[in-house]
Order: C-alpha cells, then sequence, then structure tokens
C-alpha cells in the first residue's frame, strides 16, 4: 500500500452508497492520479494537500443528467402567465436561445457551472443549446464531468436548426476526458425521421449517448400518433432506436406497457421532480424502478429552479409518496437511499460513466462533503437521512477527478465575483431582449 496521495481527506464521516459497506464513521480517505486509493482509520500517507473532514459527510458528487445551462439567464424573468403559455419550451425556451449571443452564451456558461460546484454537483449532461463548444470550454475550466450537445431539430425555427452531421463534429471533438460530446434529438416533434435515424446510427458508430425529450408532453403523443401510429416510445422501440445509449428526460407521460419497453432496453431516465410535477404529471417512477428501469435525478436547468439536487431529492420523495404512497398507506414509495443513488449513482450509469456515483477503492474520485455543523443538520444519526435536511448549500467542499473545486466553501476553480459582476452587467440588456419576445 503507498504511502502518498495528491489528496487526504482526515477524519470524515461517509456515505458510500457502496452496499458493502453503506457508511463509515471518522476514517480518511486518500487520492492519487484521479482515484480513490485508500479508505480507512488514521491513514498513515504523506499527502500534497489535506482536508479537514470533521464534522462533515462526504458522498459521491451528484450527477444532473437533465439539465439547460443556456437558460439560466431566464431566471425571474417568466411570470406566471408565462410559465403557462404551452408548449414552453416552443414558445418561450427555443426562441430564447436561438436569439443568444456568444457573449451571453458564455455568461450562462459560467454561471451554470458556478452554480453547479456550489450545490455539489459534478457531473452534468446539458440537454443541447446554441453554442455547446463554449459550455464544454468553460466547464473544462471549471473541473467538472459533463456531456454537451447541439440542440438538434430540423423542422424548428429556421434560426435555430442543427442536423446530425454537426452534432458528429462536436462528438468527435470533444471524445476523451471529462467534457465529451453527445448526440440530441431536442423533440420529436421538431426532428424528421431522417434526424432522427441518423442521430441514431452515428451514436451507435461513435460509442456516444443520446439526450431526448421524451414523452414530456401529450401534444407530443398526438404528434407521435398521427405521424406514425404509434406512441413515441412504441415507435423508438419498434426501429431499435431504444438502447443504454438513450438520456430520456422526463418520461411523464407513459402506458406500463412502454415502461417495460424502457426496461427491457436498458434505456435511462431523468426524472425532474418539481418541472414534471408542476408542467407535466406524477411520473410512474415507482413502477419504473421496480421494473429495472435507470432512473437517474437532473434539475432541467436553472430558468425557473435552482440547480439543486438535495432539494430535488426532497420533491421526489414527498411528491411521489403522496400520490402512489399516501392513499395506500404506504410511505416507503422511495426510500432515501434510493433517491440518493438516483442523484449519484444511476445518473453515473446515465451518463455512460463507470466508476463514478460511490465512494470506493478504485473508483473516479468524485467527492462533495457536507458541512453538518449546522442547527438543521444535527443530530444526525442516520446519514441516509441526508435528503430530508439538507440542500445544496450546505455543500462545503467539491473534488472532481482528484481536483478540489471548492475548500471550505471557497470555489477555486472559477472566480465568482466576476461572474456575478458580469451577469448583473448584462442582466438589463437580457431582459430587454425577453420582454421583446414575450410582447
Amino acid at each position: 500500500m503507498t504511502n502518498e496521495a495528491d489528496i487526504i481527506i482526515r477524519g470524515v464521516d461517509v456515505l458510500t452508497l457502496d452496499d458493502s459497506r453503506p457508511s463509515l464513521k471518522d476514517v480518511d480517505i486518500a487520492i492519487s492520479a484521479g482515484t480513490i486509493t485508500q479508505i480507512g482509520e488514521k491513514l498513515h500517507v504523506d499527502s500534497k494537500a489535506e482536508l479537514d473532514g470533521r464534522g462533515k459527510v462526504a458522498l459521491p458528487g451528484m450527477v444532473d443528467a437533465h439539465t439547460h445551462a443556456f437558460q439560466i439567464l431566464l431566471r425571474g424573468a417568466l411570470s406566471l402567465k408565462d410559465l403557462n403559455v404551452h408548449p414552453i419550451w416552443l414558445s418561450i425556451l427555443v426562441p430564447f436561445e436561438a436569439e443568444m449571443e456568444k457573449e451571453e452564451a458564455e455568461l450562462s456558461a459560467r454561471l451554470a457551472c458556478l452554480n453547479m460546484i456550489r450545490k455539489g454537483i459534478t457531473s452534468f449532461a446539458d440537454a443541447g443549446g446554441p453554442y455547446p463548444d463554449i459550455l464544454a470550454e468553460v466547464a473544462q475550466e471549471a473541473g467538472l464531468r459533463a456531456r454537451v450537445t447541439h440542440s438538434t431539430m430540423d423542422n424548428g425555427p429556421e434560426n435555430y436548426r442543427r442536423d446530425a452531421d454537426q452534432n458528429r463534429e462536436l462528438v468527435s471533438k470533444w471524445k476523451e476526458g471529462r467534457v465529451r460530446g453527445w448526440y440530441s434529438i431536442r423533440q420529436i416533434m421538431t426532428s424528421s425521421d431522417d434526424l432522427i435515424e441518423k442521430t441514431m446510427e452515428y451514436a451507435e458508430r461513435d460509442g456516444a449517448g443520446v439526450h431526448i425529450h421524451l414523452c414530456e408532453e401529450i401534444s407530443e403523443i398526438e404528434h407521435a400518433l398521427n405521424r406514425w401510429g404509434k406512441r413515441p416510445v412504441e415507435y423508438l422501440s419498434q426501429r431499435g432506436f431504444l438502447s443504454k445509449r438513450i438520456l430520456a428526460a422526463h418520461s411523464a407521460f407513459l402506458t406500463d406497457r412502454e415502461v417495460t419497453m424502457l426496461a427491457e432496453s436498458g434505456t435511462n431516465v431523468v426524472h425532474c421532480p418539481m418541472i414534471n410535477m408542476t408542467y407535466m404529471t406524477f411520473p410512474k417512477i415507482p413502477m419504473m424502478l421496480q421494473a429495472g428501469v435507470n432512473v437517474a435525478l437532473g434539475s432541467d436547468g436553472g430558468s425557473y429552479r435552482g440547480l439543486d439536487l438535495f432539494t430535488e431529492m426532497n420533491i421526489a420523495m414527498a411528491s411521489l409518496t403522496a400520490y402512489y404512497g399516501t392513499p395506500y398507506y404506504d410511505f416507503a414509495v422511495l426510500p432515501t437511499m434510493i433517491a440518493l443513488r438516483m442523484a449519484t449513482t444511476n445518473g453515473a450509469v446515465a451518463i455512460m460513466e463507470e466508476r463514478l456515483g460511490v465512494i470506493s477503492l478504485g473508483c473516479a474520485a468524485d467527492i462533495i462533503m457536507i458541512d453538518r455543523r449546522k442547527s438543521h443538520l444535527i443530530p444526525m444519526y442516520d446519514l441516509t437521512s441526508i435528503p430530508f435536511f439538507a440542500t445544496g448549500n450546505d455543500v462545503s467542499d467539491v473534488i472532481v477527478d482528484g481536483r478540489v473545486l471548492m475548500k471550505d466553501g471557497k470555489v477555486l476553480t472559477l472566480e465568482e465575483q466576476t461572474i456575478i459582476n458580469s451577469i448583473e452587467e448584462a442582466a438589463p440588456h437580457v431582459l430587454d431582449r425577453i420582454r421583446r419576445r414575450l410582447k
């Protein structure tokens, strides 16, 4: 056993999410070359950097499996009336992205990445935007893991059409390391059969994933029935397009048969609790989990939600229990450990990362720590109860791939105040553009 390490965390309690030993008390974690190399009590290890874990809980970094980094400048700009114009993505969100300037795009990417670090999100999958290269570069600088893609559509707004070949250039450019290019189908309603087929073919050839909004609204199902005579999942299944490469966001309107199709194909589903419950319906998450579907967690971006998967876990547990459990006096619909796995382990599977989502020997060193020396976090007898009490604001330290991105609440890889100042300066111009669009 080596006596040297790049980083050592001292005296921390650990929620490992490893079935062999789910939690540990007062241990040290040694990290070398981006990998967890030792876990034990009072390790005799020389390290280049040391983090004090006393009074803290370490857990795997959160994976936001469905976000929209380029929508974050919409925060607070939309009224309840605006938010109820359906489909909101086609009437407001997509046009906003289509008209975005490069300077706005970079600010959005920086603010989103800063938010994610602060909230303990170490990996994310963006659903597609106007400048994926900019997002990739900022994520690289910030030290995060990312899956980036074009907002691929060929039947949408004329100034915002992207094809599979453009997306393939991105995948080719970002094919190794923490930040990788993926394919996408923004929505089947704005995608031709040729685009869908070509995207799936390229993804299979290139070993990349495909990010898709799927069964997120009734009009999408009506569209599929009119176009193909089949529901969306039925059509994709018939064509052989469903697989472990697919990252299907929302999946709110599914039949029981479609749930089975997703499970049998290995398709990944991303549940975005607050958005799903507010604008869609109660997805069949308990049934999906029971059927073996890999269900991850997503924020759906920062336009009208905070980038906080701790809050999303809390909402998921409460809402799904109320809908599926309370009428039958069943309060174990979504246990805390399952919610935690959705935000970590399952998210790692969804973005095709094999060594993430648990704190165990040989795994990638993507670790966050929560400072529980706070009135709302003590006492905490059972570490698995964290989703009931903690929020992203309680994250004190973030490590990704063995690199410290935040230490004791200070972000080290991005200039936080510079980003805030730039956003405040740009906000009036952005708001003016939004208001012109809403007239």
